[in-house]
Formats: structure tokens, C-alpha cells, sequence
């Protein structure tokens, strides 16, 4: 079987909780592609509803093929599982409850075609809610236009990699990724994160001194709901705990291969540590801290392993200076267009008010 250019990773669980049809709406319209060059890979991590009889009528098409697991190991551990299994030069991962415009690969691929050192094509995207109509938010009205027309055609990994410090903004669903450059940093895509994940797998990319590629036309319908990750208000602690954790943790691991990220992590570290430690308190009074994070957090900061920590000694310690960094981070962030996850004193312009 030859390989096919494309390989759409549709990890599920549960999809009629989402919505019955919003399965069937995503696999019509990847079914639906003007280019066909693509395989379809649907990972079920145990449903115990209705979502095999959902994907079912689409198997008669030998392009979509359904992976069964007995045991539920949640959404990083299904991603991987079908990247291992995957052929495609390149890969996306659409959201279940998401619809691909037809062109959507047709006008996408040969962008990337014509790029052989980028690593990462994303794109703009139109927003909607549960029933299908725009989603306005102040962020799609105000922030997310302003954000699109600011961005180059093409970006260095290593200006990618400071702005990824600050904010994602590589929206996951749009994004069409080179596999062998993934294949190079997958054994380095832990911890098993389910917000920050994307998160960290962009700037695992990025030391690998690749480009990403920007397309301001929308092409695909971004759905937010009650019930989504991105929506969802749920663990919102949780949430927080892996964004002000994932940049200073993969920082560190891609120094571990990257010259050039290396020098990033001894500018950053002590910024980003001390960043992850004002979050502490909040997630200490909100009983979701773990000792396990203490731990990753400050393995990450000094680059080598650590058997044990005391947060009330990181807290005495850097208690001063982090009161200074909390005042200046709150000053750059009146400068900025958003309130980004990250830091906010790398103050790439990307995200400034005012551009110089």
C-alpha cells in the first residue's frame, strides 16, 4: 500500500457527549477533501456510547481505518498511539466537533510542498459555536483579527520558540505538521498533559530549527462549546498548573539537544521558574498542587533530576524577587494586546499594543 500524503489523526472517546452529529460533520467533511491523498486514523480510547456506531458507515472507505482500545489511557496516550501508526508525510489532528472546508488541503499542501525546511503549517480559522453560528467572544472580535493580520507568511524556530514562551498560538485543529521532524522529538513529548500539550509539542518542533508557516485564510470551523477542552470551565486549576509549567519544562528538555534553545533556557529559566512559582500559591490553596509538579518544575530549572523539594523553602528563597518579577509582568501586560499563559517579558511585539 503506497503512502498517502496525508494522515488525519482523529483521536475520540465518548462523542456523542459532545454532540451526536458533531463526529459525523468532521469525517464528511475530511471525507469530503478536493485533495485525497490522505488516510484517516480513528483512535477510540474506550467509548462506552454510541461512538463506533458513529464512525462505522465510514469504514467502507478504505482511506478511514478505527483503532479500538479496551482500556481508557486518555487523550496524549491516543495521540501517540496513532502517530506511531500513521504513513503520511504529513499529519493533522482535527478536533472531533470540528468541519474541514473542502480546499482545506487542496490549497494547504502546496504551501508546505514548497517550504522543505518548515516543520509546521497552521492557519486562520472561523470560530462557532455549539449550533453551528459565530462564536463572539471580546477575543474573536478584537484580539484574534489583530493576531492573524500580525503574523508572517513564514517564522524561525527560534523566534517561534520565544513567542511560544509567552503564548501559544498555534491553533492545534489547523495545523498540518511534517512527520519525520515529529518522529525525531516524539520520545521527548511527555509528561501525558492534556491542555498544554499541543503546547508542548510546538516547542519540542521548534529545536529543530524548522519554520512555521502561517495561511491567514480560514479554512476549517473552530467549535467551542460547553463541553470542550477549550471551552470547558472545569479544572480551570489544573489548566493553569501545565500552561505555567509546560514552557519552563519543555524549554528544558529540548536544551538537552538544541545548542540554540539552550541558550534560551539559561536566559529564561530563572524567569519562567519563578513565574511557575507564583502560580503555586494558587494552586496550593486550591489543593491541586502536587509534589510531582514541585519536582518536575524544579528538575526543569536546574537541568538535572531532583529527589526532593520544599515549596515553603522556593517560596523564602525566591520570595523577593519573584514579588518584583509578579509587579513587572502585570506592567507588561497592560502593554499587550492579550493576557497570554506564559511570560509575559519576552514582549515579542506579536502581542504589544502599540506596534514600534
Amino acid at each position: 500500500m503506497s503512502e498517502p500524503a496525508v494522515s488525519f489523526l482523529v483521536p475520540v472517546y465518548n462523542s456523542t457527549h459532545y454532540g451526536a452529529d458533531y463526529l459525523p460533520k468532521l469525517l464528511q467533511s475530511i471525507q469530503a477533501q478536493a485533495f485525497g491523498d490522505f488516510e484517516v486514523l480513528i483512535g477510540d480510547d474506550a467509548s462506552t456510547d454510541g461512538t463506533i456506531e458513529l464512525v462505522q458507515p465510514f469504514l467502507s472507505d478504505v482511506r478511514f481505518r478505527l483503532f479500538r482500545k479496551t482500556q481508557n489511557r486518555g487523550l496524549h496516550h491516543n495521540l501517540v498511539s496513532l502517530l506511531e501508526k500513521a504513513r503520511g508525510q504529513f499529519w493533522c489532528p482535527p478536533g472531533q466537533d470540528d468541519i474541514l472546508h473542502p480546499q482545506f488541503l487542496e490549497k494547504r499542501i502546496p504551501i508546505f510542498m514548497s517550504h522543505p525546511s518548515a516543520v509546521v503549517l497552521h492557519g486562520a480559522t472561523i470560530w462557532i459555536d455549539e449550533n453551528g453560528k459565530p462564536y463572539v467572544s471580546d477575543f474573536t472580535r478584537r484580539v484574534l483579527p489583530e493576531l492573524n493580520r500580525r503574523l508572517p507568511a513564514s517564522m524561525s524556530g527560534e523566534r517561534m520558540l520565544r513567542i511560544l514562551l509567552q503564548h501559544n498560538i498555534v491553533n492545534w485543529p489547523s495545523a498540518l505538521v511534517r512527520m519525520d521532524a515529529t518522529r525525531r522529538v516524539l520520545p521527548y513529548f511527555t509528561p501525558r498533559w492534556v491542555w498544554a500539550m499541543d503546547w508542548m509539542l510546538w516547542m519540542l518542533l521548534t529545536a529543530n530549527g524548522g519554520d512555521f508557516l502561517w495561511d491567514s485564510e480560514p479554512l476549517m470551523n473552530y467549535r467551542m462549546h460547553k463541553q470542550s477542552i477549550s471551552g470547558s470551565p472545569q479544572n480551570e486549576a489544573v489548566r493553569q498548573m501545565e500552561r505555567k509549567l509546560a514552557p519552563l519544562y519543555t524549554l528544558s528538555v529540548t536544551s538537552a539537544f538544541s545548542a540554540r534553545t539552550k541558550t534560551i533556557w539559561l536566559e529564561q529559566r530563572l524567569r519562567l521558574y519563578r513565574w511557575w512559582l507564583i502560580t503555586t500559591v494558587t494552586l496550593k490553596r486550591k489543593g491541586v498542587l502536587k509534589q510531582s509538579d514541585l519536582l518536575l518544575a524544579a528538575a526543569a530549572f536546574h537541568g538535572t533530576p531532583v529527589a526532593s523539594i520544599s515549596l515553603a523553602s522556593e517560596l523564602f528563597h525566591h520570595g523577593i524577587p519573584m514579588i518584583f518579577q509578579y509587579g513587572r509582568e502585570k506592567f507588561a501586560r497592560r502593554r499587550q494586546i492579550m493576557q497570554v499563559s506564559g511570560l509575559s517579558l519576552i514582549d515579542d511585539p506579536l502581542f504589544q499594543k502599540k506596534l514600534k
